[in-house]
This record gives C-alpha cells, sequence and structure tokens, in this order.
C-alpha cells in the first residue's frame, strides 16, 4: 500500500509539542508564594493555552479525514490526540481558576479604618494556595499534552515512512560541555531548587554553579527530576534520572594534550628575542 506523505503534518504535531512543552515550563517556574503573576501574565498564559488547544483540535480534524485513517494503527494515534484535546482544556480552564484566584491589587478597601496594605497582604496569603495548586494542575497536563504529540508526531512518521524508520536509529543525547559539567555536578548527590530574591537558583553538594538555561535544558531532556508539586519557595530536591546518568556514561571523552618537548637551544634563542 503506498503511504500517505503527511511530513507537513508531523511537523505542525511536533512543533505543538514543542509549543505545549514551552508552555508547561513558564507556568511550571512561576513563584506565586513569594511574587504574584500580574493578570496580564495570567491572561496570556490562559489565551496561549486556549489557542493551542484550538490548534490540536483543527489537527484531529484534518488527520481524521485525510489518507492516515487507512495507516494500521491510526485509531489509536487519533484517539490519543482527541483525548489531548480535553487534557489542554483542562489546562486552560485551571489557568482560568488561577485568573479568578488572583488578587486585584488596583482595589482598595473603602470603610472605616481602612489599611489597603493590610487589606492586599490579606488576599496575597489567601490566594497563594488556591493560584499554586491551579498553576500546578495547568503545568502537568501541559506537559501530557507535549508528550502526547511527540508521541503521536513520532508514530505518525514511522508508520507511514516504514523503510526510513528502519534505518534511522535514535541519536543519543548530545549536550554542551557546560551542560555535561551541570548534570555530572548535579549526579554527585543531587541538589536543591529554590528561589532567593526572586530568582530561582540551583545549589548543587560541591557548590559547582548551575546556570537556569543549562537546567532546565536538562529539565526538558528529562535527564533530572524535580517535583513540581513542591513550591520552590521551599525548595524542591533535584535527582538525576536514568536516562541522565546513561548520558554521562556516553559522555565523549576529551583528547589528552599531547606531550610536549623540551625546548632547545633555537627555542630559547627565539623567546630571548622576542623579550
Amino acid at each position: 500500500m503506498n503511504q500517505p506523505d503527511l511530513s507537513t503534518q508531523v511537523g505542525h504535531l511536533r512543533q505543538l509539542g514543542t509549543d505545549f512543552g514551552d508552555l508547561h515550563y513558564q507556568i511550571l517556574y512561576l513563584d506565586v508564594a513569594r511574587d504574584h503573576p500580574a493578570l496580564h501574565t495570567l491572561s496570556t498564559l490562559f489565551y496561549r493555552a486556549q489557542g493551542l488547544a484550538a490548534r490540536l483540535t483543527a489537527q484531529v480534524s484534518y488527520l481524521d479525514g485525510s489518507p492516515y485513517v487507512q495507516v494500521p494503527g491510526s485509531r489509536e494515534s487519533l484517539d490519543a490526540l482527541r483525548a489531548a484535546i480535553g487534557t489542554a482544556s483542562v489546562a486552560a480552564a485551571d489557568l482560568a481558576h488561577a485568573l479568578a484566584a488572583n488578587p486585584l491589587y488596583g482595589t482598595s478597601f473603602s470603610g472605616p479604618g481602612a489599611n489597603d496594605a493590610q487589606f492586599h497582604e490579606q488576599q496575597r496569603a489567601e490566594s497563594a494556595p488556591v493560584l499554586a495548586e491551579h498553576l500546578q494542575e495547568s503545568a502537568q497536563q501541559l506537559d501530557l499534552c507535549s508528550t502526547v504529540c511527540h508521541y503521536v508526531a513520532h508514530g505518525i512518521a514511522r508508520d507511514t515512512a516504514p523503510e526510513a524508520a528502519a534505518v534511522v536509529l535514535p541519536s543519543p543525547v548530545k549536550l554542551t560541555s557546560d551542560q555535561y559539567e551541570a548534570l555530572a555536578a548535579l549526579a554527585k548527590g543531587g541538589a536543591r531548587l529554590g528561589v532567593r530574591d526572586r530568582s530561582m537558583y540551583i545549589a548543587t553538594v560541591d557548590d559547582t554553579p548551575v546556570t537556569t538555561a543549562n537546567f532546565r535544558r536538562l529539565d526538558e531532556l528529562g535527564l533530572i527530576h524535580h517535583d513540581i508539586s513542591v513550591p520552590l519557595a521551599q525548595g524542591r530536591d533535584v535527582m538525576v534520572t536514568e536516562d541522565g546518568h546513561r548520558a554521562l556514561a556516553h559522555r565523549p571523552q576529551t583528547a589528552p594534550p599531547g606531550p610536549v618537548a623540551a625546548p632547545g637551544p633555537t627555542t630559547a634563542s627565539s623567546r630571548a628575542s622576542r623579550r
């Protein structure tokens, strides 16, 4: 049977998976325990989640009417994407609940002995756990959507191009030297992820510095794990996953320095001339 060319749709699904993942990480690293996100920030996140759900719906509609439905295994893939639409909608709903719980700091408390600062602080304290719960739930749902999109995109590419899939092997994870150093430092005994002065920090056992960019990249690749149910203000334990240890085991070795020849008379004279 001639396989349909669905490379464009595979590309759209992969991009959707990346966009779901980006939104997941943006929400994941919000720390409402120390500083509430502004109403504008939450609104932007909410609109993005709705937009991603709409794009995913369009992809399911297109694939359901395409020649892909004749490919064995397509039913399971479409069912997974269809379920992901509901998951994306739940993520957007959690963001809507976070919007509803977000204090409006522009309002004033009117009445005898009104104290706006005290009133706003009370609002912040009451809404913080509610916001944290809804944002955590939304991040988890978006992460699931990202996984489904990437998984189905891989399945479609494999099922519609079996000859190519048979000879292409998955490439090992490749990291930069700084990312390898960060992963090695985290593997020595874990680390602590927290917030200090409204900035995220990573404390390793031997105080090896790990940048936020490198940490997020390792997190995206599934090489490290931290419990997102724990507020950043409380601090999260960070552990290296099996994939992370496997990446370290296959870390490319740098070439050892070559032997250094003893300086001869000519070398010594040329040094003297340069002085």
